[in-house]
């Protein structure tokens, strides 16, 4: 976790072995910053959908110790500023109140720190229902807790997470892709982190713990569909491949599994069998060997995207280090 003698009011940041030194290459990097801006602005949209007629810049500070960034306290500052020029270009709207107001009752702080929470209780979420695309849940449960409203959700385990309503409604309108290019850096080697400087004073719609996405969860955060490009135009239809890889996910229900492969999830169908077959291999590095597939729906070998038809799938993790997702 970041230190505390550090004057900052929240970070993200990557955490694995493939980032000891503080590096990630230039893509990776330009790709976690927009991210980084992208979810964050997206949050403060909601907080109040005036912010989107103002023009303001989100600071960041990278440092090296896992590839982190730290979101300083001063954000709310600019904000402030930001909303205080545009006030007087909008007069009489809500803008023109907030910048009355000066914001520093409610705080803008506070404003910055609620956009903080919701994405932090947007992926505890999204984890608990292993899905950012369930929107409807039963069998809810209600209580009071110091005076907020809590939900609480249940996920195919049967397992409970109570949730403040606010946040559950943040959650339901959340894009599907909107933590996309945040969660793309995410590998066997290397996981996300968000959390708030831990001397800052928890609320009572929050907990103290950051959240994270492993390898294990960045199914949920990164779709499938996203490059408009012929992803790996050298894996051509029919060709018999053996992939180094790593298996993110099985879904009984479609029999196939998710198999990492140079930072994209391909997905991968066995020729025969259940994938109950391999359920040692999942969460495990491995050796998929099979058969490219590129057919469309129309009988044509033009999808961008391959699928791999595996004839064996064979794990080169140690079996101590395995999860079992049918246990």
């Amino acid at each position: 976790m970041a230190s505390e003698s550090e004057d900052y009011l929240a970070y993200v940041k990557y955490e694995g072995a493939s980032v000891e030194e503080g590096y990630l290459d230039a893509r990776k990097s330009a790709d976690a910053l927009i991210g980084i801006d992208e979810v964050i602005r997206y949050f403060l949209y909601q907080s109040d959908n005036s912010f989107q007629q103002i023009s303001f810049e989100i600071p960041v500070r990278v440092r090296k110790g896992s590839w982190e960034t730290l979101i300083p306290h001063t954000l709310a500052d600019w904000l402030l500023t930001a909303i205080g020029t545009a006030a007087t270009a909008y007069a009489g709207t809500a803008l023109k109140k907030i910048a009355e107001n000066d914001f520093k009752d409610v705080s803008t702080k506070d404003i910055v720190k609620k956009a903080i929470k919701s994405i932090k209780w947007v992926i505890r979420i999204a984890k608990h229902v292993h899905s950012l695309v369930q929107k409807q849940f039963i069998e809810v449960d209600f209580k009071q807790e110091g005076g907020q409203v809590l939900v609480g959700i249940k996920n195919t385990e049967g397992e409970v997470l109570y949730v403040p309503q606010e946040y559950l409604e943040l959650y339901k309108n959340c894009p599907d892709k909107l933590f996309s290019k945040l969660t793309r850096n995410v590998n066997p080697e290397r996981k996300l982190e968000i959390g708030f400087n831990p001397s800052e004073p928890v609320d009572k719609d929050d907990t103290k713990e950051p959240v994270d996405i492993t390898m294990a969860d960045k199914f949920i955060f990164t779709k499938e569909d996203e490059d408009d490009e012929v992803l790996f135009p050298e894996l051509v239809h029919n060709q018999y491949v053996e992939l180094d890889g790593h298996v993110s996910r099985g879904n009984e229900k479609t029999n196939t599994i998710g198999f990492e492969y140079k930072g994209h999830i391909l997905t991968c169908i066995p020729t025969q069998g259940n994938i109950k077959m391999y359920k040692t291999q999942i969460f495990t590095n491995c050796v998929l060997k099979g058969y490219v597939d590129r057919m469309d729906e129309h009988g044509r070998a033009i999808e961008k995207r391959p699928r791999i038809k595996f004839i064996d799938l064979v794990s080169v993790t140690p079996p101590g280090e395995q999860i079992n997702m049918f246990s």
